[in-house]
């Protein structure tokens, strides 16, 4: 009985360790993939394909970041693949509004353990959505690094930079 206790305890650890690895080899599009279909205008896949003609946007799989210029009903877009500090992923999409400002809503996903990403609260991030008139501002996600910025919507000013500390975003001092 000892015997099978210690096996049972080595296999649910071996499986965690392959699906952390799993999830580490995994990259920004992995991850974008695997956002609902109905979350942009068009799934997800769609906007990957769109991605794929010049001057669309922006794939970069070193740096975990994906840009599109949007096309229709669909605003542009940004997307950033952080991590926290166990290695677990965490998707930020930020895009604007379709007859309005650009980059004004930003939301996160976290992988579940169904394999599907799930938005998660935005108590992560200390500002909220400037869109539908809520706000003067705008988020740019990093290509590099982990910094978010929010910019006053004319004229660019940053106002904050929040940087991601593997648990959450902090205002850079």
């Amino acid at each position: 009985m000892k015997r099978l206790s210690i096996f049972i305890l080595i296999l649910v650890l071996s499986l965690a360790v392959v699906q952390s690895a799993d999830q580490k080899k995994m990259n920004v599009v992995d991850y974008f993939l695997l956002l609902p279909a109905n979350y942009f205008e068009g799934p997800p896949q769609g906007w990957l394909e769109f991605l794929r003609q010049p001057k669309c946007g922006v794939v970069d799989l070193t740096n975990g970041y994906i840009s599109c210029i949007g096309d229709g009903a669909q605003p542009a877009f940004e997307v950033t693949l952080f991590r926290h500090s166990d290695g677990r992923p965490i998707l930020a999409v930020c895009q604007g509004e379709l007859e309005g400002p650009d980059s004004v809503f930003l939301d996160f996903f976290e992988l579940g353990a169904d394999g599907k990403v799930k938005k998660i609260r935005r108590s992560i991030f200390p500002v909220r959505d400037a869109g539908n008139d809520k706000g003067n501002w705008r988020f740019q996600l990093p290509r590099e690094g982990r910094t978010v910025l929010v910019r006053k919507q004319k004229g660019g000013m940053i106002l904050r930079k929040l940087t991601w500390n593997g648990e959450k975003f902090q205002d850079e001092k």
